[in-house]
């Protein structure tokens, strides 16, 4: 069994290594301690739990700072990299590339140039929906939607289709409040074409049958109750589940979902 000197000793070291900036070294160093002591406390295990949580998010978070702090002239050559007369697959690389750098508004610029033929706007849909997503939170997303419409399509049948498209990639990639926001907005409109009615029509029925499992295990946690016998706690366990994935979203690979 670990004892106190050892762990004192360990979270000495790992402090060191965080002071000199090596954080993935301090996190090591815990998650070795958690898989080979298996008798520890389960006070101090979940407090080396969250020193781990707390060193995975400061590696996120300087990932990011370091992302964003490239260069205007750096910005430059990566936009300036294809010639005079980029194709649809040259384009698309640089947006993809500024998308991964998560300089989403740089990334939209560039998948906004693909929408010289009604193809390349299909193609190029996704990457569009994305950087709207990460740009936007549910409630500014409608707005940034028919924005970007406006500058890049003429028929009030394509805007709708194009609003349905974002909707329909945002459910399929897991951002429910966002496809939901965009749902809404839709159906305040009147005189909705067949085919966008059918397909609205589809991701509500989506979107409802996606929540009604979630709301079955709130109701039978068990818990203190509130007034009406419902289980007070409920929403805050959820919430809090919620808010944890979005956390650990941040620090995956920042990739382009899959259209």
């Amino acid at each position: 069994m670990t004892g106190m000197m050892t762990l004192a000793l360990i979270h000495k070291e790992a402090n060191t290594y965080r002071s000199h900036g090596l954080p993935q070294e301090a996190r090591d160093l815990y998650q070795k301690l958690l898989s080979t002591s298996s008798h520890l406390p389960p006070k101090i295990r979940d407090g080396i739990t969250k020193k781990i949580e707390q060193i995975e998010l400061e590696v996120g978070c300087s990932a990011l700072e370091e992302c964003q702090a490239i260069s205007d002239e750096q910005i430059a050559v990566i936009k300036q990299g294809w010639g005079d007369h980029p194709g649809f697959d040259e384009i698309f690389t640089t947006g993809k590339t500024f998308y991964q750098l998560r300089r989403y508004g740089d990334a939209l610029g560039e998948f906004k140039k693909l929408s010289r033929n009604a193809d390349e706007l299909k193609r190029a849909i996704g990457a569009m929906a994305a950087c709207l997503i990460r740009l936007h939170g549910p409630e500014d997303l409608p707005a940034a939607v028919d924005h970007l419409a406006g500058e890049l399509l003429g028929s009030s049948k394509a805007v709708f289709s194009y609003r349905t498209a974002i909707a329909e990639k945002a459910l399929k990639w897991g951002y429910r409040e966002h496809a939901r926001s965009m749902l809404q907005h839709i159906r305040r409109h009147k005189d909705l074409p067949a085919e966008i009615q059918k397909r609205i029509f589809a991701l509500a029925r989506e979107l409802s049958c996606t929540e009604s499992p979630l709301d079955t295990r709130v109701a039978v946690r068990p818990g203190r109750t509130g007034a009406n016998g419902g289980p007070a706690l409920g929403k805050i366990w959820e919430s809090a589940k919620s808010f944890k994935r979005r956390l650990l979203s941040r620090s995956r690979t920042n990739r382009l979902p899959h259209a």
